[in-house]
């Protein structure tokens, strides 16, 4: 038994050994199998590491590459590109915000061509939907991208030149720029509400009168909800609702949105825009931004990419173009932007004697010379002959000068080279002959006893009293000529010069008489109890048949007098034995300046009043009348003369002789002048940065429909249609070159020939601030444009990138958001600054 165990234990010996054996080579092989996996996970991350590396490096080099194109397309950095910014060839790196649709299909009408793009595969792209792995085939036609990542194509892959990976393989790209100045920005607009009865918050001179309110409502919402949502965004903003907006202008909109631990307001910051522009058009569902607490940025959105046409491609169309009903469905997150820029720099450089000048001219606080050099610029860039333009825009100046000044002084310009000759203003006050009369009695000798009578309007009840040595007729006949001294001793309106004869009687004091409106005290300070015992200025000579009046007034600059107004005194209408008897013109507003005078005699004088006068058929009106105010708006440019005024005929139109900005010429001013300015509100002399303005040239119609008045109609209905004119008319004609382009749209023009006066103390009120008493003029043609002149522009300075590299065609990928701000470049700094970087989220 004993020997039997011993044997077992001697047998037992080989067979651990084996067991021994058998472990330890198993845990050799699941060491050695873990140093391989830590070996090829260490490669795999050392890869990994490798890839983001280089995929980081295209990110940087296509930023790069994008500030060096929005530098390039900035005027006076490197030569003079095109002013505009619009999506097309001039621009092929620009997309449109919006798609359209053509049959069943979704287009891009222009995607971001950055390189190795054909330039038609960038126009009139078809949209796809993109899954967010999908492998790259650069063969596909359409959309083969989705930059911005929400689902749908809207770029195309191209390979990054000069970068590969670390295996060789291709880099490929994916962008989509976009356009802030397209967007409403949320810090700088607040509510347009034109009910309001005071017209300097309805008159388009303030970047807060754009209405962005309209992104928290819908199309039913009420008075009462905008009022609510301007209250709303004001607490947001920590604004006083009745004191403070003008200090948040100052604080915030005119520091560029700047932080200052002193402001006392608060503004939509950098994480708000992340958020607005996060995958374009999706809601990024972990995070809620401070902006969507009051926007209507949540309602019916969609949080995770598109992933199949049909139904799905149709409902994200609705959400981000709308066809003017207001779809519910139609986000507003695409629309709303808390940082925009654009600039009142000019499409040529200004000389200005030894001075360049590359910022707009402010005409109401610039000296005569570097209005006259910028209208000359403008002009000649405009194409208008250079031997022609200096003399027109002296004639431009000195009417400006007189339009804006606060006197009564007429304004000389000098005439280009060394002839002495000057262009003169058109000044208040404005004065006109307005009446010739005769009556001849004979006596029962024969003898003729005649008198003569001349009568002056000053139809604009503001107006002055022209003073004493400043005014006189000149009388021209065949007795020679001779100078009347004018001492004004009428009315406020009328004054009668009288060479009369007792026996011929033709006018006496009580003749006086001034149909004056109701509200003339309250309006214009008049009473006519001021001119309580009238007189007519006695001249002892009088006038005869075929001489010449003219009526000049003293221009003290250069000692001389210049004709303002003149006539000739017909043949056949004086004879004696008739009665008195008188040639009259047209005195009706708007038609004074026209010369628009009676052919036949009247029995009826109407010396001293206009009670009957004459009217002519011709119904057309040529407003003239100097404001005596700076500017509020540089549409106003529109009221100017472009030529001299005294030189107007009855034949003339207001086109015709007033600064028609319908013209493409005259549109070309309003690259060179501006009346907003930074220097007005505390900046230095060379800021030119403007925050919040609209680009007409790349923003949908709902953004344009939020300028002031832009939704305006007499009924009081509000429209969209003008807005959507407006897209439909840069779709079809190009870009905009110049803010008056706006002007070729017809629906910008509509008021000017609706029979009514569009005031703003109308009911419903209207767009017209401006007390004129004539209708469907120039002005009223102009006004819609007028409003919004200083709160559009047709260049931007801020864009936002959307990313995407990817390493070969199925590789690893990075999506990245940038937002590249050019407002500072310049020849002296080419660069763009880089405002954000940021790696975009995956949807959840």
């Amino acid at each position: 038994m004993a020997a039997w165990a011993r044997q077992s234990s001697a047998d037992s010996r080989p067979g651990s050994a084996l067991i021994l054996t058998v472990v330890l080579t198993s845990l050799l092989a699941i060491v050695g199998v873990l140093f391989i996996m830590t070996a090829r996970i260490d490669r795999m991350a050392a890869s990994a590491a490798a890839e983001n590396q280089q995929l980081s490096l295209a990110v940087e080099t296509l930023v790069a590459q994008i500030g060096e194109m929005l530098i390039a397309d900035t005027p006076g950095v490197s030569g003079d590109p095109e002013y505009w910014d619009f999506p097309d060839a001039n621009d092929p790196w620009l997309a449109d915000l919006e798609p359209y649709r053509s049959g069943s299909d979704y287009y891009w009408r222009q995607i971001s061509r950055i390189a190795d793009i054909n330039a038609a595969d960038a126009r009139n792209v078809r949209i796809r939907v993109i899954g967010d792995r999908d492998v790259i085939d650069v063969n596909m036609t359409g959309t083969n991208a989705d930059a911005s990542g929400d689902g749908v194509g809207d770029a195309r892959w191209f390979k990054v030149p000069d970068i590969t990976s670390s295996r060789g393989r291709p880099v490929y790209a994916a962008v989509r720029i976009i356009d802030n100045s397209a967007m409403l920005n949320v810090n700088t607009g607040y509510w347009f509400d034109p009910n309001r009865p005071d017209s300097a918050s309805v008159d388009g001179n303030s970047v807060q009168q754009i209405n962005v309110i309209a992104l928290a409502g819908d199309r039913n919402s009420t008075p009462a909800d905008r009022q609510n949502h301007a209250a709303a965004l004001l607490a947001e903003r920590r604004i006083d609702p009745t004191q403070g907006l003008r200090g948040y202008e100052q604080w915030v909109i005119w520091q560029y949105g700047r932080s200052d631990p002193n402001s006392p307001y608060r503004t939509f910051d950098l994480s708000d825009e992340l958020e607005l522009r996060y995958r374009f058009l999706l809601n990024h569902a972990d995070i809620d931004a401070r902006i969507e607490t009051w926007g209507r940025f949540k309602p019916r959105t969609i949080s995770t990419p598109v992933d199949s046409a049909g139904e799905a491609l149709d409902s994200w169309f609705a959400r981000v173009r709308d066809d003017g009903t207001l779809d519910p469905n139609y986000a507003y997150r695409h629309l709303a932007t808390t940082y925009n820029m654009d600039r009142i720099i000019t499409p040529r450089p200004i000389e200005v004697g030894s001075v360049t000048l590359r910022k707009k001219v402010n005409v109401n606080s610039a000296d005569e010379n570097a209005i006259r050099d910028a209208i000359v610029t403008a002009l000649s860039g405009a194409g208008r002959d250079a031997n022609v333009v200096s003399a027109d825009s002296a004639q431009l100046v000195a009417n400006l000068r007189d339009y804006i000044d606060d006197d009564d002084v007429v304004t000389a310009i000098a005439a280009p080279g060394s002839s002495g000759a000057h262009y003169y203003g058109f000044e208040q006050p404005c004065i006109y002959i307005s009446e010739i009369a005769y009556r001849g009695v004979t006596d029962a000798t024969g003898v003729v006893h005649t008198s003569t009578a001349i009568e002056l309007s000053k139809p604009y009840f503001e107006d002055r009293d022209p003073q004493p040595g400043q005014w006189r007729l000149t009388i021209v006949d065949d007795g020679g000529s001779r100078h009347v001294p004018i001492v004004w001793s009428g009315t406020r309106r009328f004054h009668v010069i009288l060479n009369e004869d007792p026996i011929a009687e033709l006018f006496n004091d009580s003749g006086f008489s001034d149909p004056d409106p109701e509200d003339a005290l309250q309006r214009y300070g008049y009473r006519p109890s001021a001119y309580a015992n009238p007189t007519a200025q006695i001249d002892p000579n009088g006038f005869a048949q075929g001489a010449r009046i003219s009526l000049e007034r003293y221009v003290e600059q250069t000692d001389t007098w210049t004709t303002v107004d003149h006539t000739r005194v017909g043949t056949g209408w004086m004879a004696p034995d008739q009665g008195a008897r008188s040639l009259q013109r047209d005195i009706s507003p708007g038609k004074c300046i026209r010369k628009l005078w009676s052919e036949i005699a009247t029995d009826s004088p109407g010396l001293g009043h206009a009670t009957g006068n004459y009217v002519d058929p011709d119904e057309g009106v040529i407003q003239a009348h100097p404001a005596n105010r700076p500017l509020k708006n540089i549409g106003e440019l529109g009221m100017l003369f472009a030529t001299s005024a005294s030189g107007v005929t009855r034949d003339d139109t207001a086109a015709g002789v007033l600064l028609d900005l319908a013209r493409p010429d005259y549109a070309e001013l309003l690259n060179y002048l501006t009346v907003l300015d930074p220097t007005e509100h505390g900046r230095s002399a060379d800021e030119t940065r403007i925050m919040g303005r609209i680009n007409i040239n790349t923003a949908p119609w709902f953004v344009i429909a939020q300028l002031p008045w832009m939704q305006y109609q007499p009924n009081g209905q509000p429209t969209f249609a003008r807005a959507q004119a407006i897209v439909e008319y840069r779709e079809q004609h190009g870009p905009f070159r110049s803010p008056a382009g706006l002007l070729q749209v017809p629906e910008m023009r509509q008021l000017g020939s609706d029979g009514l006066d569009n005031l703003h103390e109308d009911d419903p009120r209207g767009p017209d601030v401006t007390y004129d008493r004539v209708r469907d003029d120039l002005e009223e043609r102009d006004v819609l444009f007028t409003r919004v002149s200083d709160l559009v522009t047709v260049r931007s300075d801020v864009f936002t990138a959307y990313i995407l590299v990817r390493i070969g065609v199925n590789g690893p990928q990075k999506r990245m958001m940038a937002i590249l701000d050019r407002s500072q470049t310049s020849e002296a700094n080419p660069r763009a600054r880089l405002v954000s970087l940021y790696p975009v989220p995956d949807p959840r």
